[in-house]
């Protein structure tokens, strides 16, 4: 097998300094304006969606405007602290600010140092994931489980482990969970796997 990823490096300090200042940098800007106003898709998440008993949320599933996992995290939230804007948009900022160092992780992976802080940078302060982040929707999550989904499925066809194996499925899952487009990223990962198979021996990746 060859491939054209390189060896893992070794992080620096400098890294590290420089990617938590990323995801600080990421962090406000998605807090900032979380408190404002619902849209009109929010509003009927909340009163269709994030109001009602857990256990008939997760088990139901009565039209597309329901993101099951993000309506459980939204109502959790809600319950710990109160039912405002903020709150109920909290799971996305989380998990819009996670995506910042975990893309980091799949650029450097893939590229380079400077690439991996490229893009970070490039997706921390990029407008459309800042507004995503600040949505009280499952799609920032969608974002997240695809970075986490490919870059195990790399690491998988470079000779991975079981447990990236359960770090891929669970990624695929929680993200079909959370929004059913997810299912694409997923079959878009096995059409390029069955291409790879489909190329002479040795050149897997």
């Amino acid at each position: 097998m060859s491939a054209t990823t390189s060896a893992p490096r070794s992080i620096t300090k400098a890294e590290v300094a420089t990617l938590v200042a990323l995801t600080l940098a990421a962090l406000v800007l998605r807090v900032v304006g979380s408190n404002s106003g619902l849209w009109i898709d929010e509003i009927y998440s909340l009163v269709d969606f994030f109001r009602v008993p857990l256990g008939r949320m997760v088990t139901a599933f009565p039209r597309d405007n329901h993101h099951p996992l993000y309506s459980a995290l939204a109502h959790l939230s809600i319950g710990a602290f109160g039912e405002a804007p903020w709150s109920i948009r909290l799971p996305a900022v989380l998990f819009g600010t996670a995506t910042i160092p975990l893309l980091y992780g799949l650029g450097r992976y893939v590229g380079s140092r400077r690439e991996g802080l490229l893009a970070a940078l490039l997706l921390a302060v990029s407008y459309h994931h800042v507004w995503f982040s600040q949505n009280a929707r499952g799609y920032a999550m969608l974002a997240f489980f695809t970075v986490a989904c490919t870059w195990a499925l790399l690491r998988i066809l470079e000779g991975g482990s079981r447990r990236l194996a359960f770090v891929y499925g669970a990624s695929a899952a929680l993200g079909a969970y959370t929004h059913l487009t997810m299912v694409f990223i997923v079959v878009g990962h096995a059409a390029v796997c069955v291409a790879l198979l489909a190329m002479p021996s040795g050149r897997v990746m």
